[in-house]
């Protein structure tokens, strides 16, 4: 029986192994795979064992290096489903997170050994970092999802649940409300810094393939990075200038009251100066 079950693990993990094996090759856009298990899943060593396996039996230093950047599509959408599902806190982003980088920083490694055996790498490196920015805008785009997640929310509670609680008066929910707002507002900025520590980190690695291009394909990556951050500062800027959700005025149901208080003042103020002008009327046609 234990034979059986050893068989049985083992033909499991030969499958994880080599399932999908020339995706790198055959997408000639890069898209994200499935997450399948998660770094919060408790059979996620299965997961890491299988493409262990793939790695150990990829003999050629190229296929191996291509084979890291594959596999940082699948930590990103990793990153992706934790997000969504379990936020920016959960314990199992840190891991997908960690295992990204160790991915791009070991395809880098892979290069630089091949350039110091006396190989010309530049086609390699060229080939590698244009895959991985395919991957990296995917990232982008994962965590630009989960922002605009965060916000919907926001403004669904600031503009609907929030001011209806206002409007009848209830102080216990609208508590809660605030509550609830306080901690998106803290997700939000956590989201924000989480993903520029991630694409710095990943960057610096990235650098390591980008310096073993052609002085050609080099100045052209140069240019497409400033464009692309020139891109990324204009939509921040864009972010910062719209205006934020308007909240109903807390004083909003003092307000008519208020009002209907200033009309009968005035009301009262017209009546008495009627009054004395009736009085001084009737003085005068006494004294006539």
């Amino acid at each position: 029986m234990k034979k059986i079950f050893i068989s049985s693990t083992f033909a499991l993990v030969t499958l994880f192994a080599f399932a999908g094996g020339t995706a790198f090759a055959q997408n000639s856009q890069a898209a994200l795979p499935s997450a399948g298990l998660t770094p919060e899943s408790s059979f996620y060593f299965l997961d890491r064992l299988g493409e262990n396996l793939r790695q150990f039996f990829t003999f050629n230093p190229e296929a191996k290096a291509k084979l890291q950047i594959e596999f940082a599509g699948e930590r990103i959408a990793e990153i992706k489903v934790i997000v969504e599902k379990k936020g920016v806190n959960a314990k199992g982003l840190a891991i997908a997170e960690s295992l990204l980088r160790a991915n791009v920083a070991y395809a880098a490694e892979i290069v630089s050994e091949e350039k110091t055996s006396g190989k010309d790498v530049a086609a390699l490196a060229k080939t590698l970092n244009d895959e991985f920015d395919a991957r990296d805008k995917l990232l982008e785009q994962t965590f630009k999802d989960a922002k605009a997640q965060l916000k919907a929310q926001r403004k669904e509670i600031k503009t609907n649940l929030l001011a209806e609680a206002r409007r009848v008066g209830d102080t216990a929910q609208i508590a809660v409300l605030e509550a609830q707002l306080n901690d998106i507002d803290g997700q939000i900025d956590a989201l924000g810094q989480k993903k520029d520590q991630l694409e710095n980190s990943l960057q610096n690695e990235q650098k390591n393939i980008e310096k073993e291009m052609s002085e050609a394909d080099q100045e052209k990556e140069e240019i497409e990075q400033k464009e692309e951050q020139e891109a990324v500062e204009a939509e921040e800027a864009k972010e910062a200038d719209e205006p934020e959700e308007v909240e109903e005025p807390k004083e909003a149901a003092e307000q008519p009251e208020a009002g209907e208080k200033d009309n009968k003042k005035d009301n009262s103020q017209n009546s008495n100066s009627s009054n004395r002008g009736d009085q001084n009327t009737t003085k005068t046609e006494d004294n006539e």
